[in-house]
């Protein structure tokens, strides 16, 4: 899993069996049901699980499309979250919180510290607080050693490499694994009987949706059946599992009221109105007094997202089994969610406008392109008058010209710019997250 962390920093703003015996589904507009052969059709996704929430209510559960070529996915398909892992483990540290078992404020170095960054005495100011809300100093994933790359508290910057670290913290107090320790506060408690940090023996590979690459083509099983339980993103689970959980967030988790604000107030701010709560994208000022909490998935082969509305109990579930899934993700939220253009625009921030290049101009640019930090290449070739990049596990991108070398992608806050004909820089949210260099 450590292939696809590369793209994470981008990924996660792109877009951001039987079913529950029908419960009113005739009262949830399902006009995505016309749409999302389509969709998938388009996209080249072979599988969609989508779970609904209405009136504090799991309303529908239904998974579309196929496991593997030829196999009908049930609605019970088994499906990898991907980074929707993490919401899961900071749910299950509030709960401890509750029962007085768990400090936000006590700094980590109590019960694990890193090897890495022992000498570092930075180790000493990192807290919950910080991981839950990506503020731990640590980049996504670690590049080679584990190191701070700025002190605890001080900025935001998305970090898997905190969960993990809460996770030995974790385990280490409670002497427990994180799988043990889910399963008594949270599976359990909530009926979630196929979700797991990992495979066992328990787990029928049956109902397994293999992971595919965005041009179609099947990721190898070893991916999901021999990784390792993580805190960031290893959750497996199904449609109908995971809109139980978000069904508890909704109707406040058995958090008390403090707590509960404590999750969903911004803690780092990512934009106007949009920020990072506690396991939570936060998205404020919304109309009718609304607020939403986000997360989305990205792993090679399975692109997931969830949009929870507390305040009016609604909330959309989407996982699918392929690089290019979030846009099939991001279409049924816009057609469930009447205030869902206005979330993306808040998430998304400046909208951009495009320009004409000359051919010689774009074909300047195409090529193979080598992440210099991450040790993985990028494609990019061109459709008609756009840029088209792919590779790395991330679904196929069009970069739209706005500047003789500057692209952007719509919808999000994320711009490429080429330094010259041989290198260029992804800039996010006004930073460069990082940069890549022509090979051929």
């Amino acid at each position: 899993m450590k292939r696809q962390i590369l793209l994470t920093e981008l990924l996660l703003i792109i877009f951001i069996g039987i079913s529950l015996q029908a419960q009113t589904n005739s009262k949830v507009n399902l006009s995505f049901e016309d749409k999302i052969q389509s969709w998938m059709t388009e996209e080249n996704v072979p599988a969609v699980g989508i779970g609904i929430i209405e009136e504090g209510n799991i309303k529908y559960i239904k998974v579309f499309g196929e496991l593997q070529k030829g196999v009908p996915a049930p609605d019970n398909t088994i499906f990898c979250a991907a980074s929707m892992t993490k919401p899961v483990v900071a749910m299950l540290t509030l709960k401890l919180v509750e029962q007085g078992q768990w400090n936000l404020d006590e700094p980590l170095y109590h019960y694990w510290i890193d090897p890495d960054i022992a000498i570092d005495p930075r180790h000493k100011k990192l807290t919950t607080r910080h991981v839950l809300s990506h503020q731990t100093g640590f980049p996504n994933g670690r590049k080679g050693k584990l190191a701070f790359e700025f002190e605890p508290g001080t900025d935001f910057q998305y970090s898997g490499e905190g969960f993990e670290y809460l996770a030995k913290a974790l385990e280490k107090k409670f002497k427990k694994s994180l799988q043990q320790l889910s399963d008594s506060l949270v599976f359990k408690p909530l009926g979630m009987k196929d979700t797991r940090y990992c495979w066992d023996k328990n787990m029928d590979e049956s109902r397994l949706a293999h992971g595919y690459d965005s041009k179609g083509n099947t990721y190898p099983l070893y991916h999901v059946i021999d990784h390792p339980a993580n805190a960031s993103g290893s959750l497996l689970t199904t449609t109908e599992d995971y809109c139980k959980f978000c069904l508890d967030v909704i109707n406040g988790a058995g958090l008390s009221p403090n707590l509960y604000k404590d999750m969903i107030r911004p803690h780092a701010k990512i934009k106007e109105h949009y920020g990072k709560g506690l396991g939570w994208q936060v998205i404020v000022d919304l109309p009718n007094e609304e607020y939403a909490l986000e997360h989305d998935g990205n792993n090679q082969g399975y692109k997931t997202k969830g949009l929870l509305l507390p305040k009016s109990k609604r909330g959309v579930i989407v996982f699918t089994n392929s690089d290019n899934g979030w846009s099939v993700c991001s279409n049924v939220i816009q057609e469930r969610i009447d205030i869902a253009e206005t979330i993306q625009d808040y998430m998304s921030g400046s909208k951009r406008n495009m320009i004409a290049l000359s051919d010689s101009i774009l074909e300047r640019y195409i090529g193979m392109y080598l992440v210099d930090s991450h040790g993985v290449n990028i494609t990019i070739t061109r459709e008609d008058s756009v840029l088209i990049m792919t590779g790395g596990g991330m679904p196929i991108i069009k970069l739209y010209p706005e500047a003789v070398n500057k692209f952007f992608i719509k919808g999000v806050d994320v711009q490429i710019e080429f330094v010259n004909d041989d290198s260029f820089n992804l800039i996010e949210n006004g930073k460069i997250s990082w940069s890549a260099k022509k090979i051929r």
